[in-house]
């Protein structure tokens, strides 16, 4: 009976952890492209909270937009030579699986400077109801198309980034037993 209690719990913890999280499609109907706005994305995340387990996706042209994984000062001053991780294909889907800020910005021509470019702060799960803001540069950049996440769909490192989130979450839900 016991082992049946814990297997039920595990379960639903699982379940609940996909179940809760929210899915972002970063910029809404403008997608991610060049805004008219700089402070379009800014605007577009600061009444958000992002957590871990939540999923950013960003729709845009390929081969006139990408998206970069950056840190902070690379983020501010839109510095496009040696992003931490570059994703060209679209859709772009990211699922968060580190608290703390992270940076996206699009490497093409003045893109950046003219405002493709979105800060967020991912809380745990559980975490406050504090919207989107500033921060450091993201704790786990991955490889090829992946970051503090998990990248483009169909990619071996987006499967690899969201079964790490799910590992890491069993793992800590069976060593509570």
């Amino acid at each position: 009976m016991d082992g049946v209690f814990k297997t039920v719990t595990c379960m639903f913890l699982v379940l609940a952890a996909v179940v809760f999280a929210e899915d972002y499609d970063v910029g809404d109907d403008t997608e991610w492209a060049r805004p008219n706005d700089p402070k379009y994305y800014a605007t577009w995340a600061a009444s958000k909270t992002f957590r871990v387990g939540d999923e950013l996706e960003f729709d845009f042209t390929a081969g006139r937009h990408d998206v970069a994984v950056v840190t902070k000062d690379a983020y501010e001053n839109c510095v496009k030579e040696k992003p931490l991780s570059v994703m060209m294909t679209p859709p772009v889907k990211i699922i968060l699986n580190t608290t703390g800020p992270q940076y996206y910005i699009c490497t093409f021509g003045d893109h950046c400077r003219f405002g493709q470019k979105l800060a967020i702060n991912v809380v745990g799960a559980g975490g406050a109801t504090t919207p989107a803001a500033g921060g450091t540069t993201p704790t786990t950049p991955g490889a090829g198309t992946t970051t503090t996440t998990t990248p483009t769909a169909g990619s071996a490192a987006s499967t690899l980034g969201g079964a790490s989130f799910l590992v890491a979450f069993v793992s800590a839900v069976v060593a509570l037993f």
